[in-house]
C-alpha cells in the first residue's frame, strides 16, 4: 500500500509537471513576451533649433582592418584614456560575415595592434558570427555582443551573445546567450541607473515565412549582462523592415532615441523616442502620430545603416549611406556615406557632408559608424567596397566647424 501511494503521488507530481510545461510552451512566446506595467503615453521635449554647424572631411584615409577578402562592420569605442577597442567582422569570400575581430590601440589611434580573432566560425553549431559591437560601462567592464547565426538558422538555434571583459578588453569570458531566435545586429546602452538595455533586430515573429517581417526589439539586464531578461518589441512597420538600430541616451534627461533604416521606404532614417521612466514600455509602438517616430530629415534622401552620436555641446550627428546621386543598380555595397547634424532631440538633420566623394559606380562606401576624438573632430569608420567585390574597413577624420 504504501508503494502504490508513493507511486501515485509521483504520477501526479509528473502529471502536474507536464501539464505546467504544456501550458508554459503554448501559453506564452519567450521571444514575444506580454507587456506589463505600460508605462502612461507621453510626448518627447520640444527643442525648435536646427544646427548650423558643419564637418570638414580629412581627404586621406587610414586602412584599420586586416588583409582578408571581407572586412566590415566596424566600431570603435574608447575604453580609458588613450586606449580604443575597434571591432568588426571579416571572412573569406562567401563566408564574409563569419569571424569577429578586434585591435587595440593604446595610443589615442595612432597606432593599432594586430588582429585578433575574437570569435572564430570553428563551431559547428553556427554558420558563423556577426555585427560585433562594444559597451564600455559604468563599472569599467567591456560588454562585447554580437550574433550568432545558429545551424540551422532558424528561431531554435540563433540568438544574440554577449562576453563580458572584466581587465578593461584584454581578455573576454565565455558567451551569455540571449535566445533571441532570428536576429542581427545587437548594440547596448546604459542608463543613468545602471540598468543595460540591449537592442536588436529580429524577424523571429515571422520566421519561417518566404517575406518575414522585421521589428526591432530590446532585452534588459540589471546586473551588467551577467543575465539578460524577456524581450520587447520597440518598433515595428508593417511591411518596412525596420532595422539597424542605434541607441543613444541624450544628455539632459531628454530620453532615449535610436535611427533605424526601414527597406521598404522610400526615405530613412527613422528616429524613435521614449523617456528614460518609460524604457519603451508604452502600449503601443512609436509612430508619426504619438510624435514618438519622426523622420530623421526632410533631405530627400534613402538613408540606411544610421549610426548616432552626440556632441558634448548637445548636437547630434548621424551616419547614413545613399546612392548620393549615382547610379549604382541593386548593388547597394557600392553606396556611399552622408553625414548630417542634427539638434538635442535628434531631430532636424540637416548640413549634409560626404565623407567619400566622387566615388565612382563600381566602388562604395557603407556600414559607416562614428567615434568621438576630441570635442572637435569626428572619427567616420567605414566599409569601403572596391571595383572587384572586396571590402576594407578605413577611418577618416572630420572636423567639427561653428
Amino acid at each position: 500500500m504504501k508503494q502504490y501511494y508513493l507511486t501515485r503521488t509521483l504520477v501526479i507530481f509528473l502529471n502536474l509537471f507536464l501539464f505546467t510545461q504544456c501550458k508554459d510552451d503554448s501559453g506564452t512566446d519567450p521571444v514575444n513576451p506580454p507587456v506589463s506595467n505600460v508605462h502612461p503615453d507621453e510626448q518627447p521635449p520640444v527643442d525648435n533649433t536646427t544646427p548650423t554647424l558643419t564637418i570638414q572631411w580629412e581627404a586621406t584615409a587610414t586602412k584599420l582592418s586586416h588583409n582578408v577578402y571581407s572586412a566590415e562592420y566596424g566600431r570603435m569605442h574608447r575604453v580609458k584614456g588613450d586606449t580604443l577597442l575597434f571591432t568588426y567582422h571579416f571572412g573569406p569570400q562567401g563566408e564574409e560575415w563569419d569571424n569577429i575581430a578586434l585591435k587595440r590601440s593604446i595610443d589615442g589611434g595612432t597606432t593599432w595592434s594586430e588582429a585578433e580573432v575574437l570569435v572564430a566560425d570553428t563551431d559547428p553549431n553556427y554558420y558563423g558570427f556577426s555585427n560585433p559591437d562594444i559597451l564600455v560601462a559604468q563599472n569599467g567592464d567591456v560588454l562585447l555582443t554580437y550574433t550568432g547565426r545558429g545551424r540551422p538558422d532558424d528561431n531554435v538555434h540563433a540568438n544574440i551573445q554577449v562576453r563580458l571583459s572584466k581587465d578593461r578588453g584584454w581578455t573576454f569570458g565565455p558567451p551569455t546567450l540571449i535566445p533571441t531566435g532570428r536576429a542581427w545586429e545587437p548594440a547596448i546602452i546604459q542608463l543613468p541607473n545602471g540598468e543595460l538595455e540591449l537592442f536588436y533586430s529580429s524577424e523571429a515573429n515571422w520566421w519561417p515565412s518566404t517575406n518575414p517581417q522585421q521589428e526591432i526589439r530590446m532585452v534588459s539586464s540589471t546586473d551588467n549582462g551577467l543575465s539578460w531578461g524577456n524581450s520587447k518589441s520597440v518598433a515595428y512597420t508593417a511591411g518596412m523592415r525596420d532595422g539597424m538600430a542605434v541607441p543613444l541616451v541624450l544628455k539632459d534627461n531628454k530620453g532615449i532615441v535610436f535611427p533605424i533604416e526601414s527597406v521598404n521606404n522610400s526615405k530613412s532614417p527613422w528616429v524613435v523616442w521614449s523617456s528614460l521612466e518609460a524604457k519603451f514600455n508604452y502600449a503601443g509602438a512609436g509612430t508619426v502620430q504619438n510624435n514618438r517616430r519622426w523622420l530623421a530629415t526632410s533631405e530627400n534622401i534613402w538613408g540606411g545603416a544610421p549610426y548616432i552620436i552626440q556632441l558634448p555641446t548637445g548636437e547630434t550627428i548621424l551616419s547614413c549611406q545613399d546612392a548620393g546621386g549615382r547610379s549604382v543598380g541593386s548593388d547597394w555595397k557600392k553606396n556611399t556615406m552622408l553625414v548630417l547634424t542634427g539638434n538635442s532631440l535628434a531631430q532636424k538633420f540637416t548640413n549634409i557632408s560626404y565623407p567619400w566623394p566622387n566615388l565612382p559606380a563600381n566602388e562604395g562606401a557603407y556600414y559607416s559608424s562614428l567615434f568621438l576624438k576630441d570635442a572637435s573632430t569626428l572619427v567616420l569608420v567605414t566599409t569601403r567596397n572596391f571595383a572587384d567585390g572586396h571590402s576594407e574597413i578605413y577611418l577618416k577624420e572630420g572636423y567639427i566647424q561653428r
